[in-house]
């Protein structure tokens, strides 16, 4: 309560959070990213930018309208790939699942029987 100016930024699509928000109102879930980052037409005249090079530009505008107040930093938890450092960005996607009993089987058969050699053998209980 005591930061910011009191304006909500809702983003069901893209926030864990805001998900919940617009569960609980039953709002439309919008959203404003393409798979390959960029944004797509729900970006209006931010369409087809990449999602960093937006959000400067969405800044600039709101400064060139007067409607910018400021900025302050803002401690906060954001989610990184652990293999490239990426920020990972939320969204919305059909979810599919594997069956993996068999194929875990197999697997596990395949170093028991020596058709699939663990290196270094020290790993081959985390294989299983």
């Amino acid at each position: 309560m005591n930061f910011g100016t009191g304006a909500v930024k809702v983003t069901p699509s893209h926030d864990p959070n805001d998900y919940e928000c617009v569960i609980r109102n039953k709002l439309p879930f919008i959203n404003i990213l393409n798979h390959n980052g960029t944004i797509n037409e729900n970006g209006g005249r931010f369409a087809g930018l990449k999602r960093f090079t937006a959000r400067r530009q969405v800044t600039q505008a709101l400064q060139e309208l007067g409607l910018l107040r400021g900025k302050k930093d803002n401690e906060m938890s954001i989610a990184t790939c652990s293999r490239s450092g990426d920020i990972i960005e939320p969204l919305i996607m059909p979810q599919w699942y594997v069956a993996c009993k068999e194929i875990g089987k197999r697997a596990a058969d395949a170093v028991r029987d020596g058709s699939l050699e663990i290196i270094p053998k020290s790993q081959e209980s985390r294989w299983f």
